[in-house]
């Protein structure tokens, strides 16, 4: 067990002493982290912040209830005791929170808890629209749906999430969206959110924006208007905000007429579209803070603050420790929770075995504890989906269900159920930038078949994956996955579903018939992909051919100055040639640009797409300046500078309508190439209109 370590994080010079002052510290969790972290105060030699964390899976809500702490997961409820008395020290803590007790609820998506005035857990079930509590022989007993709710299912309806207790009884309930229908709080985030009074189920406040943390406090209901980035009140149904915080907030606790606010930046597709993701555009800090801010009640000015380091960049929930200095916790990983132990009536720790090097006393295998995250998904996939298939039996029922909050990061234990690939470190995952959507195909509890869509910017949304293991295959699954996909997204109103993929033979003739049968349209070649290997780029001598000299020029295209690049809006380039306003992701050493006499008149951009391949993505010249093959030149100087620079693969990408380049590449580069495909494109047909509205005539 390591000790805790000095807070490198930037924090205001005065949290420590505020802390010391309330004579709190602090616990917040971050479930895309997986941490539970603590933040106290060391007195020795001068008062200095410190931060202790502890591993679990995804932990999310948080409760202190005495000497306790009750902690959503991903799994779980768990219960954490602390087992130090008054004035015992372990390690330099004051406090040492144990997990005691767990309670397995299932992947219910669970976000905050709290204590019934029966001291039992109350928790928002999230995927099941409710509030629910523990009982034997179930994952969970609801005990509260908001009213529009009309069924419990676990596809997330509203996006329940916050949960306030005024007078120790559960009273107001946040969620994303007042509607009952499957996700459908997605479509409507910003001012779609609703406050509900749980003992009458009426609507206290709507028009929110991803509303989350409400809290009784002072006489007034505070929240958090997560979409806006606010935390204030609601006064007479209506929102009132205090103060205006550079992140999405989540998480809020009162001490000392102040607010304690979690923040989160802004990385997850559910930020994106809201006024906090606009507002944060026009500052300095567009992408938002992860940490904590201190808020005065009174003024609303924020007081301090502290700024947490990758690879925390949200938090969830924040809560106070009362009358801690310096709290720390023991996890489920390391030895010292298999060894450490407290007995009634003995106030000092015991050890009941003594810890490494001497080893553990058994030699079997390695158990990974429940209730941890898996340690890497690339090794718990190293078997590959078939590891534990079993016999596909023709008469074999299919289930097909929903995988709800997929994210890049969670995707990698599905990553064997996708093609093409979307493993971690591919290209593929790299690209994705919109919330991502999942459908699986289960036969017998197992996923045989899996299809991942993109939502894109403009309402549409990209078939990103589909694939159906080999045993499964030729019994109509993918047909029926994607037509399920389709009905999914109508309903949604999420329109036009495409597909771009890479031809291939297996492609044309196991995945173009469903493409057929389903009614998307004949797929089309809309781009030409090229690879080739630098040594026998650089061997091609159209750079010696036809040299570039004098009024010409070659720049690096770092080199140009501002009033040369200005010059780019100017030559009437096609928008897919443009160059990018943004350099990040060029490849330095292979862009340049075509002067005459200090005129730009073309140019050649690359992108570095990994440790050894380039991704050549514009090359243009001016019409007047076509003449003696500059354009040649210029492509081969620059395979000579790739390979110079030790890049071994170059592929490129040439749009169907780009008829110039595909003439170059017939006549020219096509001999020097490793590979030439096509990607082609399809588009699902549009949702059938909605039925006409009654008549309002007389009835015959």
């Amino acid at each position: 067990m390591t000790s805790p370590v000095s807070l490198s994080a930037p924090a205001s010079a005065g949290l420590a002493n505020w802390l010391r002052q309330q004579a709190v510290s602090l616990a917040f969790s971050t479930y895309r982290a997986n941490r539970l972290l603590f933040l106290g105060v060391d007195e020795q030699p001068n008062p200095s912040l410190k931060l202790h964390e502890r591993l679990f899976d995804r932990p999310m809500g948080l409760f202190v209830a005495g000497e306790s702490i009750w902690m959503a997961a991903r799994c779980q409820l768990w219960r954490l005791d602390n087992l130090l008395g008054p004035g015992q020290l372990h390690e330099g803590g004051d406090r040492l929170y144990v997990p005691a007790a767990s309670y397995t609820t299932g992947d219910v998506n669970a976000h905050e808890l709290v204590l019934g005035p029966d001291g039992q857990p109350i928790f928002v079930n999230t995927a099941f629209s409710c509030l629910a509590g523990i009982a034997p022989g179930c994952s969970f007993a609801p005990t509260w749906q908001p009213p529009f709710i009309s069924q419990l299912a676990g596809d997330d309806r509203c996006h329940l999430n916050g949960l306030a207790l005024k007078d120790g009884l559960p009273t107001w309930a946040t969620a994303c969206g007042g509607s009952g229908d499957p996700s459908a709080w997605r479509n409507n985030r910003n001012g779609g959110g609703v406050l509900i009074h749980i003992p009458t189920g009426e609507l206290a406040a709507t028009g929110l924006s991803m509303p989350h943390s409400p809290r009784w406090h002072g006489g007034k209901l505070w929240l958090l208007n997560s979409g806006t980035g606010e935390l204030g009140c609601i006064e007479d149904g209506q929102f009132q905000p205090l103060t205006a915080l550079p992140g999405f907030a989540r998480g809020l606790a009162f001490v000392g007429g102040c607010a304690v606010v979690g923040l989160s930046k802004l990385r997850s597709p559910q930020f994106t579209g809201l006024p906090l993701e606009e507002r944060l555009a026009q500052g300095a800090n567009p992408g938002g803070c992860c940490g904590l801010r201190v808020i005065d009640l009174a003024s609303g000015e924020i007081l301090h603050s502290l700024d947490l380091p990758e690879p925390v960049d949200e938090l969830f929930d924040v809560v106070l420790l009362p009358g801690v200095r310096q709290p720390r916790a023991l996890g489920l990983q390391g030895e010292e929770i298999d060894c450490l132990v407290k007995i009634p009536q003995r106030p000092e720790l015991l050890h009941v075995r003594p810890m490494a090097p001497s080893g553990k006393p058994h030699r079997g295998p390695e158990l990974r504890p429940f209730g941890l995250p898996a340690p890497s998904p690339l090794e718990a996939n190293a078997a590959g989906p078939n590891a534990t298939s079993f016999a596909a039996a023709p008469d074999t029922p299919i289930r097909y269900q929903r995988v709800f909050h997929l994210t890049p990061e969670n995707l990698a234990p599905y990553s064997p159920l996708t093609f093409p690939s979307l493993a971690p470190g591919s290209a593929a995952l790299a690209r994705i930038q919109g919330e991502l959507l999942g459908l699986s195909a289960m036969a017998n509890g197992v996923m045989v078949a899996f299809a991942v869509a993109e939502r894109r910017a403009d309402g549409g949304a990209s078939l990103l994956s589909l694939l159906v293991e080999p045993p499964w295959r030729r019994r109509g699954i993918g047909t029926g996955l994607l037509a399920r996909l389709m009905l999914f997204m109508a309903k949604e109103g999420i329109a036009p579903l495409t597909l771009r993929y890479q031809h291939s033979p297996e492609i044309g003739a196991t995945f173009e018939p469903i493409l057929a049968r389903l009614g998307w349209s004949s797929p089309r070649t809309d781009f030409v992909l090229l690879e080739g290997q630098s040594p026998q780029l650089a061997a091609i001598d159209w750079a010696d051919r036809h040299p570039i000299a004098a009024p010409y020029q070659l720049l690096p295209w770092p080199e140009l100055s501002e009033a040369q690049r200005a010059q780019v809006g100017h030559l009437d380039a096609p928008p897919e040639l443009q160059p990018p306003a943004d350099p990040q992701g060029l490849e330095p050493s292979i862009c340049l640009a075509l002067l005459h006499h200090e005129q730009l008149v073309g140019w050649l951009i690359a992108h570095r797409t990994g440790a050894n391949s380039v991704r050549y993505s514009s090359l243009f010249v001016t019409p007047a300046h076509r003449g003696r093959a500059r354009a040649l030149a210029l492509l081969s100087e620059g395979f000579r500078r790739q390979h110079a620079a030790a890049i071994p693969t170059a592929r490129a990408a040439i749009d169907r309508r780009n008829t110039a380049m595909l003439r170059l590449l017939k006549r020219h580069l096509g001999a020097h190439l490793s590979g030439i495909g096509r990607s082609r494109f399809s588009q699902a047909p549009p949702p059938p209109a909605p039925p006409p509205p009654p008549s309002s005539g007389p009835d015959l």
